[in-house]
Formats: structure tokens, sequence, C-alpha cells
């Protein structure tokens, strides 16, 4: 005879009974419950060396066994074989290498996983879903981070000009030029998924200095850096990058059960933008291109990365979250890879050049 406590799936209500166990049947009775099952009617969950037995009968019933020569009875009863995840668990060993395996899985979901779905799911928006996120995060960032630009009309006009000059006969939307006043005065300019670039004033001071002129060389850093930022809105880039943040936001919340922790606002994402190491390679190359195209040199472009090395001395080796107040630094990392990558464009443009000019025929 074994000592249960038994609900009998209609009510609430405890019962205490007894089982016993013999000829395939478990039979129960205590107070007004008499009952008897076939072990093919009785279902166990899992056992734990310190918790009740459970189990859970075809009509609905369920029996709970506390003691231990009783749990041991009902486990040889029905057969109760562990699962192999089962004897894993009870072993340290089994332990580590699940975990191994979740960080494994993990890792590999953000490194590769994510990426890759948010190319799918970017790839199926239309145009007009870039064209809503942009307004709305321009509309969400005027007045809070941007005022109007301090600059002249006349300066303004001249940045819209330079514009011109790199945007490419056919693009993937209309782009268009703002020149704003960012509240902490950085130098900055990014892309927004609309196709509008946005550049501060501290920008536009910080590659002319004093100057009231536009020489060559800050000509050619404007033209790189519009060029740059064009390259970022053809590749739809920010729409990837919220793409990814927001499929990250989603996997953590559903993983750790926080869905508070669920991107909500594109704005936040697009003013602290993180792109990929591809994503900022290919609108180097981008700009490298239209520059080529329009007779500018990339030169002017790594001297400008260069500057904002002695802007931010050290700022090439500091972690991204310390970089949260640089403007340009903090959304555009810059590095002395990107440098020499200009570099070598302008050296190869001004090879080229030389050899087209030997090879013109010379007049006599």
């Amino acid at each position: 005879m074994i000592s249960a406590t038994y609900f009998d799936g209609a009510n609430l209500r405890l019962h205490a009974v007894d089982l016993t166990l013999d000829n395939g049947l478990i039979a129960i009775a205590g107070g007004d419950i008499v009952k008897s099952y076939s072990y093919a009617e009785a279902r166990m969950a899992e056992p734990f060396a310190h918790a009740p037995v459970i189990v859970d009968f075809a009509d609905g019933g369920r029996c709970e066994l506390s003691e231990a020569p009783a749990k041991a009875a009902m486990i040889a009863a029905l057969g109760f074989r562990k699962s192999a995840v089962m004897r894993w668990q009870q072993h340290w060993y089994g332990a580590l290498i699940a975990l191994a395996l979740l960080i494994a899985s993990i890792v590999s979901f953000v490194q590769w996983g994510v990426p890759a779905l948010a190319e799918r799911v970017v790839a199926a928006m239309p145009a007009a879903v870039d064209k809503r996120v942009g307004d709305e995060a321009e509309r969400s960032l005027d007045g809070r981070m941007f005022t109007q630009s301090r600059l002249s009309d006349q300066r303004i006009a001249e940045i819209q000009d330079i514009l011109k000059e790199v945007l490419p006969a056919k693009t993937r939307m209309p782009i268009k030029l703002r020149v704003v006043e960012m509240k902490d005065a950085s130098p900055n300019a990014f892309a927004l998924p609309n196709g509008t670039i946005m550049m501060t004033d501290g920008m536009i001071k910080h590659i002319m200095g004093e100057e009231s002129d536009i020489d060559d060389d800050m000509h050619n850093a404007l033209a790189g850096i519009l060029a740059h930022e064009i390259g970022h809105v053809e590749g739809r880039h920010s729409m990837r990058a919220i793409a990814r943040a927001s499929m990250l936001a989603l996997g953590s919340a559903t993983l750790f059960g926080d869905f508070s922790a669920v991107v909500a606002g594109a704005p936040v994402i697009l003013l602290n933008m993180d792109y990929s190491r591809q994503m900022e390679t290919a609108a180097d190359e981008f700009a490298i291109t239209r520059l080529r195209e329009t007779k500018h040199t990339p030169a002017a472009l790594a001297d400008f990365f260069d500057s904002l090395d002695k802007l931010f001395p050290g700022s090439r080796d500091m972690p991204r979250w310390m970089k949260s107040q640089m403007g340009y630094i903090s959304s555009h990392p810059s590095s002395e890879a990107r440098s020499a990558r200009f570099r070598a464009a302008a050296a190869e443009q001004e090879a080229a050049d030389e050899a087209a000019a030997e090879a013109a025929p010379k007049a006599d």
C-alpha cells in the first residue's frame, strides 16, 4: 500500500488516498474515491530527487507521491527511463557542454543569423518604408537634437552645390542635404533612410576652421563626406542597421523575458548608428568611386580623418562606449586603415592621371 494525494481534475480539492500497484493496474482508494487505471493510462512527469513524483491520468486526474519508497515503486512500475538529456544534466560535464552549446548558439545567431535575417527583411521592404522611417526620425530629431543652422545662406548654398557635384545621375531615392546646428556643437554627419543627409555646423566649421572661403582641400573633404553618406543611403545601411538592432533586442527579450528592451525608437538608433565594417567599407568604396568620377581627390578625406584623431587624441583605440560624446567619431568609426584606403585611392588616381597624360598625343 502506497500513500499519495489525488486530484480528480474537476476541482482543486486534495484527496488523501492509498495506491496499489498490481497486475498492470493502479488502484486508488480513499474517502469517496475509488478508481483504477491501467499503466497505459498513466503518464509520469520527469522525476526529481527532492520533489514529488507526479502521475497524470487519461481522465484528467493526477496523483502526487512524496515518500521515497512510494516514488521508487511508481517509477519501477511504469518502467520510467531517463532520457539522454536528463542523464546529461545530472552530471557537471553535461551541464558544462550544454552551457557551451548555448553560448555558441547565441554567438552564432548574433554574428551570422541576425545579419542574414536582417538582409532578407530589408530586401523585402519597399522604398516607402525607408521614407516613412526616415521622415519619422527626422521629425523626432528636430528640436530635440538639432536646431536651425547658424551658418549663412551663402555657405549652406555652397555645401548644397558640392552635394550636386557628387550626386549620381540616378539614385535609389531623392537625396537632400540639411545643414543643422547640433546642441553639443560637435562635428557630425549621417544619413537617414529617407535620403536626408544631416550635416552639422560643427562639421563644416571643423573642416573650414576660421577660413571664409572654401579652398580645394576643404571642397574635396566635404565632397568625400557627402559621397560617403550617399553610399549609406544607396546601400540602405541605416535600415539594415535598424533591422539588426531590432532583431537583437527582440531576441534578447525572447531569451530573457524582458520585452521592455525591444527597440521602439528608430531615431535613437540612427543617432548612435553602429554600421558594420562591411557597410562602412562599402560606403567608403562608393565615395572613392564618386570622387574619381567627379575629379575630386580622396586624399582630402584621409586628411579629414587624421584631423579627427587630433581633435580626439587616442580615439582610434578607444572602445565605442567611450566615444558617445565625440560626434562624427562616435557614429563613423575612424581608423588608420580607412585613412590608408583613401590615400591609396588618391595615389592610384594620381598614377592613372599621369599615365593618361603620357599616353595622350602631344601637340606639335
